[in-house]
C-alpha cells in the first residue's frame, strides 16, 4: 500500500510539472513561458540537461536563464551593449558556448571585426555571484556569428555558421583557433533585401543541416570529423525565411520562420504546425529547441523577437519563449 501510495504521488506531482510547462488550453498547441521586456530580441536557445533554457539576446547584449516549470526567468550574464548575442551551442556538461557581435537590427549587417565567441559554464554559475563568463577568441575574419553546433565536445570543436560571408568556421573552444570548414555558394543569397546566407546549423548522422535565410532554403550535406564537406550540398526543402532550428533523432525538423513553426519530415513533406505570416502567436519567432526531461519531451521551445523588426499589427512586443507541444501533432 505504501509503493502505491508513493507511485501515486510521484506521478501526481511529475502531472503538476507537467501541466506547468505546458500551459495549453484544449484548442491550442502553444502557450507562452516567459515575456521578455518591450524590445528584446531573442536569437537563440539551448536546453540544460535539467529542462532549463538559456536563451541568448541580440537587442540586449544579455544572456537569460527561463525555467519552464516555473515560469521564472534570470539574467546570467550582461555582456557590453556591443556586443548583441546569436548562436549558443553545449560543448560539454553544462558548458556552452555563445557568438556575439555588434549587429544593426535594422539592415542586419555586423561591425566588421566585432565577432567573438565567449565560454559559459553553467556548472558553476549560482544567481548573484561572480560570473562565468570567459572570452574565447576575437573572430576578426568572421562578420555575422549565427548558428553553432558542436562537432566534436571531447575535443571541444565546434561549426560556427557566418550568415554574411556564407561560410561555415571551424572554431577551436580551447585554442580558440578557427579555420573554414565548408565554404559554397549554397550558402550565400543574393537577395538584396535579406542578406543573409547560411544561418542555423545542427548536425544529425555526420550530416550537418543548415537553413540559408535569403534563399529560404533548408539543406543538408555530408561532413567529416572534423566539419568538411564529404560530398555536395543538397538542398531539401524550400520555406520563407526559415532562421533556427530543432532536429530530432528520426530526422524531422522544427524550423522557426515567417512567424511560423514549419516541420520538415524525412520524405521531403513540409507543413506548417502553428502561427502563420500573419499570426501573432509566433511572432518573429526566430529559433527552436526540443525539451531534454521526460516532463517535456514532447514541447518545442520557441523564442521570438516580439515582432521588432515587422509587427503584425503595428504594436512591437516584448519577445518571448513559447512552448509547443509537437507531440499532438503525430
Amino acid at each position: 500500500m505504501f509503493v502505491l501510495h508513493l507511485l501515486l504521488t510521484c506521478l501526481l506531482l511529475v502531472s503538476a510539472s507537467v501541466a506547468q510547462v505546458l500551459p495549453f488550453s484544449n484548442d491550442s498547441a502553444a502557450g507562452v513561458i516567459w515575456t521578455f521586456e518591450n524590445g528584446t530580441w531573442i536569437e537563440n536557445l539551448a536546453v540544460r540537461q535539467n529542462g532549463e533554457v538559456l536563451c541568448t539576446s541580440l537587442s540586449k547584449a544579455a544572456l537569460y536563464l527561463v525555467n519552464p516549470f516555473e515560469h521564472v526567468a534570470s539574467l546570467v550574464h550582461q555582456f557590453e551593449p556591443t556586443e548583441g548575442l546569436l548562436g549558443i551551442s553545449e560543448i560539454e556538461n553544462d558548458v556552452f558556448v555563445v557568438a556575439s557581435a555588434n549587429v544593426s537590427l535594422a539592415t542586419s549587417e555586423a561591425y566588421p571585426g566585432s565577432a567573438k565567441m565567449w565560454k559559459i559554464d553553467m556548472a558553476a554559475w549560482t544567481l548573484g555571484e561572480p560570473d562565468v563568463v570567459t572570452l574565447i577568441a576575437n573572430l576578426t575574419d568572421v562578420v555575422l556569428p549565427d548558428g553553432i553546433a558542436t562537432l566534436d565536445n571531447e575535443i571541444g570543436l565546434v561549426l560556427l555558421a557566418d550568415a554574411a560571408k556564407g561560410i561555415v568556421w571551424r572554431v577551436d573552444t580551447t585554442t580558440g583557433d578557427y579555420s573554414v570548414a565548408i565554404q559554397d555558394k549554397l550558402f550565400t543569397t543574393d537577395n538584396k533585401l535579406i542578406p543573409l546566407g547560411v544561418d542555423g546549423i545542427h548536425i544529425l548522422d555526420d550530416q550537418l543541416y543548415f537553413t540559408n535565410f535569403g534563399n529560404n532554403a533548408f539543406g543538408r550535406v555530408g561532413i567529416s570529423a572534423n566539419g568538411s564537406a564529404t560530398g555536395p550540398i543538397e538542398i531539401i526543402a524550400n520555406m520563407t525565411i526559415p532562421d533556427d532550428f530543432a532536429i530530432a533523432d528520426n530526422g524531422t525538423a522544427y524550423l522557426a520562420g515567417d512567424n511560423s513553426l514549419y516541420r520538415y519530415r524525412q520524405d521531403g513533406q513540409v507543413d506548417i504546425l502553428v502561427g502563420g505570416p500573419n499570426s501573432l502567436v509566433l511572432e518573429g519567432c526566430t529559433s527552436a529547441q526540443l525539451g531534454r526531461t521526460r516532463m517535456d519531451k514532447n514541447v518545442l521551445y520557441i523564442g521570438t523577437n516580439g515582432g521588432l523588426l515587422a509587427p503584425v499589427d503595428g504594436v512591437i512586443h516584448g519577445g518571448q519563449l513559447v512552448a509547443v507541444n509537437v507531440g499532438l501533432f503525430e
